[in-house]
């Protein structure tokens, strides 16, 4: 390594840089409920909520109610049928994603790897490999 420091890039930075290059498709950002949670510590997260729909992989109980909470009353409003599957925002929409029925979250798989504690069992044996073989995480 030459000493430079590496670029750190943020979610935003890459949905505004798909929204450059193919200004006329719509977006979706596919991420665990776990993680969609934390969402408000994310860099420009109200200008994320703006900029693509959001489909959220939920695990067996989680109500969409939980994900109501983190996000920003100005940015609730389309008047809609409530919806047990959506939440619709001024523009954009949370999609809830149902028929995820693993209990194992990618927070719980990162963790795991940072420990250098085994996810065999827990993803795929290709996926493990692959991460295994791209060190990552560690």
């Amino acid at each position: 390594m030459d000493g430079a420091t590496p670029r750190v890039y943020y979610t935003i930075d890459t949905v505004q840089r798909f929204h450059r290059e193919h200004p006329d498709d719509h977006f979706y950002f596919i991420v665990g409920a776990d993680q969609f949670l934390e969402l408000p510590t994310w860099k420009n997260y109200g200008t994320l909520l703006d900029s693509c729909d959001f489909i959220i992989a939920s695990r067996p109980g989680f109500q969409l109610d939980a994900l109501r909470l983190v996000i920003p009353p100005e940015k609730l409003g389309r008047a809609e049928e409530p919806d047990a599957q959506k939440i619709a925002l001024h523009k954009s929409t949370i999609h809830l994603l149902t028929t995820v029925s693993s209990h194992v979250s990618s927070t719980e798989i990162r963790d795991r790897l940072e420990k250098q504690k085994t996810v065999h069992g827990l993803v795929p044996e290709r996926v493990e490999e692959y991460i295994q073989g791209q060190a990552l995480y560690r």
